[in-house]
């Protein structure tokens, strides 16, 4: 069944949802944080390995969070942080794969208008989609750079303006696809937000669990659940069936 471009928007998580991205964000963050604080990044348990930096990944509600929980920075090194990104993410050539299926997904939903919301680096995502030959999926990418760095998800205000580049805010439902519970907290207080300016938009959560080795707690903060990457096409029909 194809989905009505006209109606239906589609809005995508990068890290963990897309491509993983777990193992390269886990290096530039031992670079920054040792640069930063002289420290050794082992001292810092999320930073001592991959399986350490991914629960704590879901520990916390956004990357601020985590580089003050954990690495105990100040709001002015928290900020040089967040503005050291982008140049350590370049430097960095660890692999980020698409996750299986993806592509195949992608392709499916080609004829919907398509953005990315992310906390990563804008220029950073647009680089590897056009490294990755995925560029032409997305007609909006709203990163770390486009969003106040005290209005990060799961603040809603990047993804109203993924959702104004993308579909003008015109009447119609959106999808918005994400791994983490900072990601149906988004979705949560963007609805808000649509409500309160009276707009005719209807958003659906769904939450990408196929990169995670069990269901975490949060799941039942999203609309949906997609434990393969094939369900998210297979939710989005059952809303054209109704």
């Amino acid at each position: 069944m194809r989905i009505d471009p006209d109606s239906c928007a589609v809005i995508w998580d990068y890290d963990g949802t897309l491509v993983d991205t777990r193992p390269k964000n886990l290096n530039v963050t031992r670079t920054i944080i040792r640069d930063i604080t002289g420290q050794d990044p082992d001292r810092y348990e999320p930073l001592a390995s991959l399986d350490n930096y991914k629960i704590a990944l879901l520990q916390t509600a956004n990357w601020l969070d985590l580089y003050h929980q954990w690495f105990d920075l100040s709001q002015v090194d928290t900020h040089r942080a967040g503005n050291l990104w982008h140049e350590y993410q370049t430097r960095d050539t660890t692999p980020t794969p698409v996750f299986p299926g993806i592509i195949t997904v992608l392709e499916q939903l080609r004829h919907l208008p398509q953005g990315i919301l992310s906390q990563n680096s804008r220029t950073v995502i647009s680089h590897a989609l056009q490294d990755i030959r995925l560029e032409k999926y997305f007609q909006a990418v709203v990163g770390l750079e486009d969003v106040d760095f005290q209005r990060q998800k799961p603040e809603p205000d990047g993804l109203i303006l993924c959702l104004e580049q993308l579909t003008r805010l015109r009447p119609g439902l959106v999808f918005y696809v994400g791994d983490h519970h900072t990601d149906a907290k988004c979705a949560q207080m963007g609805r808000q937000v649509l409500a309160q300016q009276d707009r005719d938009i209807r958003l659906v959560s769904i939450g990408a669990f196929y990169a995670l080795e069990t269901q975490p707690a949060y799941g039942n903060l999203f609309d949906h659940i997609a434990e393969q990457s094939d369900d998210i096409v297979r939710i989005m029909e059952g809303y054209c069936e109704n």
